[in-house]
């Protein structure tokens, strides 16, 4: 017997069904976070950058609510110093080497290609493997054999790199001695395009890895991502950079000091110059690596499966969410750091509002029960 205004049950084994995404952080909490970190950052002389990053990113997931559950934040049993001290053993090779005491500059550059793939798989592990949703854990687990096969463009850019570094080594040191002519230059030219499309390449394979690498409760991840679609993001990208940052303050500087190049110029007054003017390209460039930002979001985010058990997609205006990324971050440098907080939640929920999750045929675990009241 009933009154007849039973709700439906879900049936999800025909039918997907839609789950909501919410955020329920706080701008205070942010800030109190924040501030610790600039602070420890200030002290260690900015190498503390990647670990506050971790700590927002880690806060962001574990204020964010799926289907009304909390993402939770889980102890990684990966160890970082492995990688930490495989950094530092590079970095001290490296100035040994510029005091002539290191190891030969080739072997130096084909070190730190080798590292490099490492040191990316156990940071994205540690960031992956922190995160644990209804009782399914993410894992990232590609394993080191499939992350350096992804890493052939870093490889062979290094090995072509190598026999050439100390060469450049020493026509840096010697700048009178170095005559180009126009083979020279289209040489250099070729080069700096060829080892750029290499990076495009590697940037490409590290985003698909990321997400193909990565398994939820055992369940493995797919993505439609494709190559083309990446490099037009970032052509689109350097274009704009190039035309409403890098072309306007060229102009302005040759108009003040009359020089492009500003050869001539002393000393102080031409880092003077060279100072300002990556200032203001970075002021400048703001809209266009918005527009970067919510372009790469929307990529990332559409097309992915989970298994056969869910699917993400993304429907982030990208021109909308670029305006409103540009306004906060130059509200954040008029207001010396004080909006930040507020500019990186509005980022943060317009970015989780966009996607559309949707739980497929046999779904995900059932619901954790509710804690009995105490």
């Amino acid at each position: 017997m009933g009154d007849g205004h039973h709700a439906p049950a879900r049936d999800s084994a025909t039918t997907p069904h839609a789950l909501t995404v919410a955020f329920t952080g706080r701008a205070d909490e942010v800030r109190a976070r924040w501030r610790r970190d600039l602070w420890i950052n200030l002290v260690l002389g900015g190498l503390y950058t990647p670990v506050a990053r971790r700590h927002v990113a880690l806060y962001l997931a574990s204020r964010t609510l799926v289907d009304g559950e909390p993402v939770e934040a889980v102890p990684v049993r990966k160890s970082p110093w492995p990688a930490i001290v495989l950094v530092a053993l590079y970095i001290a090779a490296r100035v040994a080497q510029e005091f002539d005491h290191g190891p030969p500059l080739p072997l130096v550059v084909i070190a730190g290609v080798l590292l490099l793939p490492y040191v990316w798989g156990v940071a994205v592990g540690r960031s992956v493997d922190a995160l644990r949703w209804r009782g399914m854990d993410c894992r990232f687990s590609p394993g080191w054999r499939r992350i350096y096969a992804e890493s052939w463009p870093l490889l062979l850019l290094g090995c072509a790199w190598a026999p050439w570094a100390p060469l450049v080594a020493d026509a840096a040191d010697r700048p009178e001695t170095l005559r180009l002519d126009a083979t020279a230059l289209s040489l250099i030219v070729a080069a700096v395009v060829l080892a750029l499309g290499l990076l495009l390449r590697l940037g490409f394979q590290w985003q698909r890895l990321r997400i193909t690498g990565t398994r939820v409760g055992g369940h493995a991840v797919q993505w439609d991502g494709r190559f083309a679609e990446y490099a037009r993001i970032w052509a689109g990208t350097a274009a704009a950079v190039a035309l409403t940052a890098v072309l306007p303050v060229v102009l302005v500087r040759h108009a003040l000091l009359g020089s492009f190049t500003l050869q001539g110029l002393d000393p102080e007054r031409a880092a003077i110059a060279w100072t300002a003017g990556i200032l203001l390209v970075w002021i400048l460039s703001v809209p266009a690596r918005a527009w970067h930002a919510a372009r790469l979001f929307r990529f990332a985010w559409s097309g992915v499966r989970v298994g056969g058990i869910a699917r993400v997609d993304c429907a982030l205006d990208v021109r909308r969410h670029a305006r409103l990324r540009a306004v906060n971050a130059w509200r954040t440098l008029l207001t010396a750091g004080a909006r930040r907080a507020e500019a990186v939640l509005q980022d943060y929920r317009a970015k989780l509002a966009s996607l559309r999750v949707e739980e497929l045929a046999g779904g995900f675990p059932a619901r954790h029960p509710p804690a009995p009241p105490l």
